[in-house]
This record gives C-alpha cells, structure tokens and sequence, in this order.
C-alpha cells in the first residue's frame, strides 16, 4: 500500500475518531466528575478515554498487512470499506474499554445504594 493511501485511510480514522470524542466528552465528563468526586481527576480520565478513542483506530488501520488489496490499484473501493470497518471497530473497543472501566465503580455505588436503601428500610421498621 502506498504512502498516500496509508495518509488518507490515517485521514478518515481521525475524522471518525474526532467525532466520536466530540460526541462523548461531554457527558462523560459530567459522569466523571460525579464519580471522581472533582473535576481535576475527571478531567485526567476524560482525557485518557479520548487518547485511548483516538488511537485505538489509528492503531488498527496501521496494522501492517491489515488493508492490503489484491490488484494494488490505489484506493479502492474493498480497501476503503475495510479501513472504514477497522476504524470503527477500533473505536467501538476503546468506548467498551472506557465504559468497562467506568462500570465498575458505578456498579459498585449502585450496590452500596441498595444496600443503604434496604439497611434504611430495615431500620424504619424497627
């Protein structure tokens, strides 16, 4: 594969991959900051789930071999519908990497709050 081709399937990887990082982090942002409990810490892991969203697609396409079309034409059709599919996976695998990593914690307030709910309950109709 040429230089030219590898620059624009990069290219499209970082449009796909910018996008997604304009679309997520703001929310995610609100949602860290409620969980880390400030906004310094909030803002450290907004920052890694957007390196992480940005190079996991970058990372995939760069595979060496991973694009490679039979005829080596240029930029065909099979070659971009293959980096755009790669692109987005990677970018799918970095969301479920982030969200896996923020669950946890989230999992784990959401039994504490159950539990305070049912020690309350149980309390009150002492």
């Amino acid at each position: 594969m040429s230089f030219d081709i590898l620059l624009s399937i990069w290219a499209i990887a970082l449009v796909l991959a910018l996008a997604a990082i304009a679309a997520i982090v703001r929310p995610l942002f609100l949602v860290l900051t409620d969980m880390c409990g400030g906004r310094d810490r909030a803002r450290f892991w907004t920052a890694y789930a957007s390196v992480l969203t940005l190079a996991a697609p970058l990372l995939v396409v760069s595979a060496p071999g991973l694009l490679n079309s039979p005829d080596n034409s240029g930029l065909s059709s099979e070659i971009l519908q293959k980096a755009v599919f790669y692109i987005l996976a990677g970018i799918v695998c970095a969301f479920l990497i982030v969200g896996r990593i923020i669950w946890a914690p989230v999992e784990q307030m959401l039994a504490e709050t159950s539990a305070d709910r049912h020690e309350a309950r149980r309390g009150g109709a002492a």
